[in-house]
């Protein structure tokens, strides 16, 4: 059984708070579960019926026709991820996948007509949401954006693994 640091009043001190900075990844999870949440009750609000995950995908795919690999580059998440998210576009006719003639194993995918007006309200979604979170910045002095950027950079140097063993 954990034992759990009493707070100064007297309750159970929560992990996230006891034992900062160690459930940062925890928080972070808590965090991008909160913002996919409230910008999916935003989205909905304006009928925007997409799951907020695969806008990146759609935003990918305004700029034209992509492979699976090529999406996944671009996103910097699995080839599996992006099969996953596909699915759900098309099965929403937002995207369709074609042959290309120049070679016959690439399957490009691109943006239906419904997806290309789907696209751009998705980009109006994008714009309002680098607003907030330039405010958001602003509010907390501090650029998280910039800092995840800088994190992941130093974790690709020495890995979080790594960093545990020698601590």
């Amino acid at each position: 059984m954990i034992q759990h640091e009493k707070s100064k009043t007297g309750g159970i001190q929560r992990p996230v708070e006891a034992y900062a900075p160690a459930f940062f990844a925890f928080l972070a999870i808590q965090l991008t579960d909160r913002i996919t949440s409230e910008g999916a009750r935003f989205s909905a609000a304006i009928g925007l019926e997409i799951p907020v995950n695969t806008m990146s995908t759609i935003m990918v795919l305004k700029e034209g026709p992509a492979s699976v690999t090529e999406i996944a580059s671009a996103l910097n998440v699995s080839h599996v991820a992006v099969i996953k998210t596909t699915r759900i576009l098309i099965d929403k006719g937002i995207l369709e996948r074609w042959g290309d003639p120049c070679d016959g194993r690439r399957k490009p995918l691109s943006l239906t007509s419904k997806g290309t007006l789907v696209a751009a309200d998705v980009s109006t979604v994008i714009e309002k949401a680098q607003s907030v979170y330039r405010d958001l910045f602003e509010e907390i002095g501090a650029d998280l954006h910039e800092a995840l950027l800088k994190m992941n950079a130093a974790l690709d140097r020495v890995s979080f693994d790594t960093r545990l063993a020698k601590a």
